[in-house]
């Protein structure tokens, strides 16, 4: 059995120790984390690394981007209209990335101009909420409206929540200009 002296020196070593690599850390610019690598502890137990960022996601980083670039998607189809283009028409090409309630009520109250062409490009996206079940993305589109009287452009924002759908993987579920809802 080691002598009280001798624990006393291990603590103070192993203390030390711990000081001087918090102090390294803090000092040292941040790194991305090392890749995953077993580090042998006593004779035969192993103790796997911290893991990386995607492990603490809910989703998987290729279904997030996933539900990303279907948001953007939606809403570059959502501010695009074409001159003499049918509310139905505009309707088919969302309904497929909308879930039934979102479809419903874009039918009862399409953004209608009839009188205009209007064509929507991503330029941003963030993501603004995640959970296991949604991800909430803001959006941002360079729109440009073309009407008798000429043609303008402008930056416009949406937050768009998709929902995970079972077997489909995901729909729109809402959409809102940015600074109107879908906070998370």
């Amino acid at each position: 059995m080691p002598s009280p002296a001798r624990i006393t020196a291990n603590v103070v070593t192993v203390i030390a120790a711990g000081a001087a690599c918090t102090a390294c850390a803090l000092l040292t610019p941040a790194q991305p984390p090392p890749a995953p690598a077993h580090i042998a502890v006593g004779r035969a137990a192993a103790v796997r690394a911290v893991p990386g960022l995607a492990a603490l996601l809910p989703v998987s980083p290729a279904r997030l981007q996933g539900a990303a670039a279907l948001g953007a998607q939606f809403t570059a189809a959502y501010v695009t209209h074409r001159l003499g283009q049918t509310p139905s028409a505009w309707l088919a090409r969302l309904s497929p990335m909308a879930t039934a309630q979102l479809t419903a009520a874009l039918a009862r109250a399409a953004p209608w101009q009839s009188a205009a062409v209007t064509a929507g490009q991503v330029t941003a996206e963030q993501i603004r909420d995640l959970t296991p079940g949604s991800v909430t993305v803001t959006v941002v589109i360079r729109q440009s409206v073309t009407t008798s009287g000429g043609r303008r452009t402008a930056s416009v924002g949406f937050a768009v929540t998709l929902t995970r759908q079972p077997g489909t993987g995901w729909a729109v579920y809402d959409i809102e200009p940015v600074g109107a809802g879908n906070t998370g």
